[in-house]
């Protein structure tokens, strides 16, 4: 990275904000957030630029930038190349990783390998993962201590996507790395997701029958309902004023208990259930606003929650170095109006921690990705994602000579046909579980003004879940 070019690029991003990404989705439980209108679908018979005259020698040397500029990589555990990207990654304290489908294989071996790299060689300490709050304390206890074991820790997991062999070993490998290691200088594993609120309503009920079960026993009928997974369609049963009145009710409680709570446990655990009521609040508004239907203000509660929590467990673990994992429609920025589409979580991000955020996008040219094929996400079909599509990032990327590469936009831009090519191509691909016949789609949005670098693969395959076995 250049600091220099990166910071006014990051700066030009921050006054700016986004268009419509919710198709990127298929992250928010059973809500459809597809925004169909921003997509276009693939064009499967042109692939390329397809360019004539002065164009094809444009093309000619935005490829020869491109091959000269790339980190080619092996996906293998010896692979120079990712040692390459991981130490220009390492060069930013927090670093993003999206992925642009959840279900391709390539994008979960490719941020193990990363965040292997990452926390081994350079001092990372923080694995946040797209998931509630609380959502991940199972895996983080097999991680830090040993405690549990890791199968049914990853299947009690909410979201599907992270439950494939490959993240699988990368918690296996955070075991080994954090085994007889003091615990200030072990990897910890943390959610930082709202969603779904049932999760910090729990852990909020066991705390309480560890320190106060007299107030719990007063409270039980209130914050019980909470504890389920939410079902209604129905935003007058959501964010009631009841419901607001007992987290008012809680948060009075930690605040005249505080004392009595630390002595009996910590105030490391008074902390962060503090931090379950707040995000217990920010997931009832959040579904609230799905079961109205406006899903734009719902996702503008729910990637600000994000945002923040990712903000908060910095500081809650102590960590500096930190790596966010999950869905693109998440880490990546906005560009211009977020109005119709909601701020993305890498935007508050980028507005809060400026040239200290990395946004790293995953990529695909083509091949095929798997997607559920039934409501409890327990079987699995494959569909072809075509494409290249016309006219995107990708399809430029594809016609470089390396099947699978890494680009920094700062490095890039410094090459002037790259730099015109960048900021000509204003589309990039992605996928939507809730229509993958459609195949690869491509968004009207400007990748170099998205992230601050990609890894590109050229032809991808289908993830394997758990369920799919």
């Amino acid at each position: 990275m250049k600091p220099t070019t990166d910071i006014s690029r990051r700066e030009f991003v921050t006054v700016a904000s986004a268009v419509t990404a919710s198709a990127l989705a298929g992250c928010s439980g059973n809500t459809v957030e597809t925004t169909e209108s921003a997509i276009e679908t693939t064009d499967r018979n042109t692939t390329g630029s397809s360019p004539t005259g002065d164009g094809a020698t444009e093309t000619s040397d935005l490829l020869r930038a491109i091959d000269n500029q790339a980190i080619p990589f092996d996906l293998t555990a010896s692979s120079s190349g990712l040692d390459d990207i991981a130490a220009r990654l390492a060069e930013t304290p927090i670093v993003g990783i999206g992925e642009s489908s959840h279900g391709v294989k390539e994008f979960k071996e490719i941020p193990r390998q990363l965040v292997q790299r990452l926390v081994g060689d350079h001092g990372y300490r923080l694995v946040a993962i797209e998931g509630t709050l609380g959502d991940f304390a199972p895996v983080n206890a097999y991680v830090t201590d040993g405690k549990g074991d890791l199968d049914t820790a990853l299947s009690s997991l909410e979201f599907y996507f992270w439950q494939t062999d490959e993240i699988r070993r990368l918690f296996q490998w955070l075991r080994e790395f954090n085994d007889g290691r003091p615990s200030a200088d072990q990897a910890v594993v943390r959610g930082y997701d709202a969603q779904f609120y049932h999760i910090n309503a729990r852990a909020i009920r066991t705390y309480l029958d560890s320190v106060d079960p007299e107030y719990l026993a007063e409270i039980e009928d209130s914050l019980e309902p909470l504890t389920t997974r939410f079902q209604t369609t129905d935003p007058a049963a959501v964010a009631t004023d009841s419901q607001m009145a007992l987290l008012e009710d809680l948060k009075e409680r930690l605040r005249t208990h505080k004392s009595r709570y630390v002595e009996q446990r910590s105030e490391t655990e008074f902390r962060l259930i503090q931090r379950h009521v707040w995000t217990l609040g920010r997931g009832l508004r959040f579904v609230e606003k799905l079961a109205a239907e406006e899903y734009t203000q719902g996702k503008t509660i729910r990637d600000a929650a994000m945002a923040d929590n990712v903000a908060w467990l910095r500081e809650w673990t102590d960590s500096e170095r930190a790596i966010v994992m999950g869905n693109a429609n998440h880490t990546t920025r906005n560009v211009g109006d977020t109005s119709e589409s909601g701020t993305r979580m890498g935007q508050h991000l980028t507005e809060r921690f400026g040239s200290d955020y990395y946004s790293l996008g995953l990529l695909f040219g083509s091949g095929s990705f798997a997607v559920p094929a039934n409501h409890k996400k327990t079987e699995f079909e494959t569909f072809e994602l075509g494409g290249p599509v016309a006219e995107t990032l990708e399809a430029t990327l594809a016609e470089a000579s390396h099947p699978q590469f890494f680009i920094d936009f700062a490095d890039v831009r410094e090459r002037a046909s790259i730099d015109r090519s960048a900021a000509d191509t204003a589309k990039f691909q992605l996928t939507a579980p809730k229509v993958p016949e459609r195949g690869a789609m491509a968004l009207p949005e400007p990748p170099d003004e998205l992230m601050d670098g990609v890894v590109f693969i050229r032809e991808v395959s289908p993830a394997a879940f758990s369920g799919s076995a």
